[in-house]
Order: structure tokens, then C-alpha cells, then sequence
């Protein structure tokens, strides 16, 4: 697969939980039934900045005039 074929997905429910989705690929049904907790060490560092970002991104509707925080 090459590097076009990533999509980055941010999901926010108005309560303050988010999801940040990195997919590679298609997304599917399967794919996400699949989804565990990442407990590799190796991820640690990338993590730390996704949390900096997740924290202050927020969901734009489509106008571009409202955010869903």
C-alpha cells in the first residue's frame, strides 16, 4: 500500500471523549472489532504528542463555523 492510502479520523461526543483513528487501508467492520490497547513501549514517545493534539483538536462541521467543543 503506498503512503496515499492512510485516512486519520477524529471522533469527539460533546462529553469531552475523543478518538483519534489512524487507518491504514479500508475501514471495515472487521478492522475495528479487531482494535486493542497498543502496549508496545516503542509507542510511548508518539503517544505523548498525540495526547498534546487529541486535547486541543476539536471536531469542525462541515460550514466550518462550528466546533463540537
Amino acid at each position: 500500500m503506498n503512503s496515499d492510502n492512510y485516512k486519520f479520523i477524529l471522533a469527539d461526543d460533546h462529553k469531552g471523549n475523543k478518538a483519534l483513528v489512524v487507518i491504514k487501508g479500508e475501514l471495515s467492520t472487521k478492522l475495528v472489532s479487531n482494535a486493542k490497547t497498543i502496549t508496545d513501549t516503542r509507542f510511548n514517545a508518539v503517544a505523548d504528542q498525540l495526547k498534546k493534539i487529541i486535547d486541543s483538536a476539536s471536531v469542525i462541521e462541515k460550514d466550518g463555523e462550528h466546533s463540537c467543543n
